[in-house]
């Protein structure tokens, strides 16, 4: 069981050619709208790449392929949005059941306006129901891997990061949008995933230093002293590099994993897929290997290969690809 904690918006996507200056009408080329949030995002990642798109609307993935069941647990409003958004999770094959309906209040929305000249996008996001997820223990008690983002409050966050570790549940924590991190989140967090500019901000480094010729074994060093088991720092089309405590107690270096080359479309999943399909590969070891220890280099590959698929689709979760798109290794 994947439990996903985490933010659920819409996302309201307008293309134009320039932006407009201040106080400027401009006619848009289109308006779309989709379902969004790192949350709902990764939750739809752990999902898809857990079964095959015949499966899905199945609450889980066939038990021969190591059953994955994938939780979502967030708020929406209770405006036009929310009931197609967890319709739409729900084919998708997610317990919903954890998303609550917040009374006079907006599911959260993201407001992005994409520059078709430069490709460039500016958003604005409106928290709405997503600040008003209770600070409580949301992480059920036969959950085998809780995932977090930072979309909802800090405090929902950091207590059940706390809950999840007591509870003996494993835990992968995406810090984004970067802050900082209280040193007890560190604290034997399984998995740490984060990019280039959270791997600045959380590091204290320059983000000019967190580049793939940079010492990131150093930087990775300094996360496992205080007590993470993996770090993952994703390089977009440079890769992926990753640190474990275990490497590093033998003195072996970080390791990069190269990323494949691929005719990019749109980013806009991609880091959310990649951990999705992390998560899910995590999940799998943890209920199929008492013996085994977890592969994180195939976990990684498998991650590389999904997010090579979103890239070269439009679109936030309609870009994420179902397990059997995703080419064997």
């Amino acid at each position: 069981v994947i439990v996903v904690i985490g933010s659920l918006n819409v996302d309201l996507v307008t293309r134009t050619e320039r932006v407009p200056a201040a106080g400027e009408t401009l006619m848009a080329k289109s308006f779309d709208t989709g379902f969004g949030g790192k949350g709902a995002n990764q939750a739809v990642a752990c999902a898809r790449l857990s079964r095959p798109q015949a499966s899905a609307g199945s609450k889980t993935a066939a038990a021969g392929e190591g059953g994955v069941e994938v939780r979502m647990i967030g708020a929406v409003g209770d405006d036009v949005f929310a009931g197609d958004f967890i319709t739409s999770l729900e084919r998708d094959g997610l317990d919903t059941t954890g998303v609550q309906r917040i009374k006079d209040e907006k599911t959260g929305v993201a407001v992005i306006t994409v520059e078709e000249r430069t490709g460039e996008n500016r958003i604005m996001v409106a928290a709405g129901a997503n600040a008003r997820v209770p600070a409580e223990d949301l992480v059920p008690n036969d959950a085998t891997l809780a995932l977090f983002q930072l979309e909802i409050p800090y405090e929902v966050v950091w207590l059940n990061i706390r809950e999840a570790k007591a509870k003996g549940v494993d835990v992968v924590i995406n810090p984004a949008p970067a802050v900082s991190l209280p040193e007890e989140v560190y604290q034997g967090l399984g998995h740490l995933v984060m990019n280039e500019s959270e791997a600045a901000l959380l590091s204290g480094k320059p983000a000019e230093e967190i580049t793939p010729e940079s010492d990131l074994t150093a930087i990775a060093s300094d996360f496992i002293r205080r007590g993470v088991k993996n770090v993952i720092i994703t390089l977009g089309g440079s890769g992926v590099f990753y640190q474990t405590a275990s490497r590093q107690s033998q003195s072996q270096p970080g390791k990069t994993i190269s990323a494949q080359k691929v005719q990019v479309v749109d980013t806009t999943a991609a880091g959310d897929t990649f951990v999705g399909a992390y998560a899910v590969a995590v999940a799998r070891s943890l209920a199929t290997s008492e013996s085994k220890s977890f592969d994180i280099d195939s976990a990684i590959a498998f991650a590389n290969r999904a997010a090579a698929l979103t890239v070269q689709r439009k679109g936030a979760q309609a870009a994420v690809p179902w397990l059997d798109e995703v080419p064997q290794a």
